[in-house]
């Protein structure tokens, strides 16, 4: 087979279409409060419907167009309910998200919340709508939004790189620095997928 013809059996990829939320192993969801349960669900819709908002979507085809990512089949996109696990013996790193070759899979991951704070005052975090919104409410939301999108450009990377022959520590140093390029910017757009996604729920 040539390049030519090679190139053509290669599948284009819309991500937003495969976005998912997974549904949590019976052993996980038994750790969590009926609260905790509803809260993670509703932070992994709020984030599904980020992903497949126009102006991210906008922003994930132009990473995928630029870095000329080329792929054989379609990468499936799992928003993860729950958080991932500490890493044993590095309780302070956490991991946002995961790209599996073999599997042509990513996982998003949520961000940690102390539990009491969950059962609290983080209930009506995805519900109350974006009007009202007090600022420490909605820097905590960009705060989520700005790490799934990141986490996401970060994976497809990855998917990119680990077709090449790099060393581990390479390929990261390289994917760590398009990231951070591909997300300038981001505080001051970040806002409206922030209140379209909102307003879905809500």
């Amino acid at each position: 087979m040539d390049n030519q013809t090679a190139q053509m059996s290669k599948t284009s990829w819309a991500p937003e279409i495969d976005a998912r939320v997974a549904n949590p192993p019976p052993a996980l969801l038994k750790k969590y409060t009926a609260k905790e349960k509803a809260f993670f669900h509703d932070y992994a819709n709020f984030v599904v419907r980020l992903i497949r908002n126009e102006k991210v979507t906008d922003r994930i085809h132009r990473v995928i167009s630029m870095e000329r990512i080329v792929i054989d089949k379609r990468v499936d996109i799992r928003v993860m309910v729950f958080p991932a696990r500490t890493f044993r013996g590095r309780q302070n790193t956490v991991l946002h998200g995961s790209y599996s070759q073999s599997a042509s899979q990513i996982s998003l991951y949520p961000l940690r919340f102390p539990r009491e704070w969950i059962r609290g005052d983080g209930m009506d975090l995805f519900r109350a709508g974006f009007e009202g919104l007090s600022q420490r409410r909605l820097r905590l939301l960009s705060e989520i939004s700005e790490s799934a999108v990141s986490t996401m450009i970060h994976e497809i990377l990855h998917v990119k790189f680990q077709q090449r022959s790099m060393s581990r520590y390479g390929e990261e140093a390289l994917v760590q620095k398009l990231e951070r390029q591909f997300m300038q910017g981001c505080e001051e757009w970040i806002l409206v997928p922030v209140q379209q996604s909102l307003s879905v729920i809500s």
